[in-house]
């Protein structure tokens, strides 16, 4: 078996020639592989350069999105606003409101105060000045009853004399003609034909001053305890009504 012999070096050098082909292609690939890579690289390079320098037109609508946001957050603040604003106008019409009922209620309370003042005085006016104790005589008795049915279902007309509709001395002397005592018909007139007394008793008439003092403007009967029988006027009518003057004087026709 013949013994293995190292090449020699021409024969290297042959093998190395040989070769050199083929790593020199190679070489060559690497090299163009890498030209390539670098110009795919550049080219992302400048890619990304252009990239970078058209951004801002990417980003143009943020602005917009921010602003939208805002528009929104002022929009809740001025609904928040309005509803406040307008809570506190309905808190200060309550306030208001109360403050009238109030108002109202203590005006009316006055009133009330003031109309038993005025009852309280009218009764001192009109009772007897004996103990204030008010005598009542049969026929003024007899009187009040006539008074009072003459008064139902009747109603004020001037110049009226019965037996539904009445003036205030029409009423008087229709009510005293039913006991057969004749009296003119005007207050001023009736003022003349009878007695005059210091204070009333039921049956007798109570004439009223025109405006507290001077002619005589009404006559009534007084029916006792502060209270009148009268055809008073077209807002109030006939009745038995409290004495609303303290203006007046006393005639006794009985």
């Amino acid at each position: 078996m013949p013994k293995h012999r190292r090449p020699t070096r021409i024969q290297r050098l042959g093998t190395l020639a040989a070769n050199s082909p083929l790593q020199i292609g190679v070489a060559a690939s690497v090299v163009g592989t890498l030209t390539v890579t670098g110009t795919v690289v550049a080219s992302a390079a400048d890619s990304s350069s252009t990239a970078h320098k058209t951004r801002p037109k990417a980003n143009t609508a943020a602005p917009f999105v921010r602003d939208a946001a805002d528009v929104s957050a002022t929009t809740s603040q001025f609904a928040l606003h309005d509803a406040v604003a307008q809570a506190d106008q309905d808190r200060l019409a309550d306030i208001a409101k109360a403050k009238a009922k109030a108002k109202a209620r203590r005006e009316a309370a006055q009133e009330r105060a003031a109309e038993k003042r005025a009852s309280r005085s009218s009764t001192r006016t009109f009772s007897s000045v004996s103990n204030h104790v008010e005598h009542m005589s049969a026929s003024a008795s007899h009187v009040l009853s006539i008074a009072a049915q003459a008064a139902t279902g009747a109603y004020y007309a001037h110049g009226g004399d019965g037996p539904s509709g009445f003036d205030c001395s029409g009423f008087t002397m229709y009510v005293f003609s039913k006991v057969g005592v004749s009296l003119p018909h005007s207050s001023s007139s009736q003022y003349g034909s009878v007695r005059h007394v210091s204070s009333p008793q039921p049956g007798d008439l109570v004439f009223v001053y025109n405006g507290g003092g001077g002619s005589i403007g009404h006559v009534a009967i007084y029916a006792g305890g502060g209270y009148w029988w009268e055809a008073a006027n077209e807002s109030v009518g006939v009745g038995k009504h409290r004495a609303w003057s303290s203006h007046v004087s006393y005639g006794r026709v009985l």
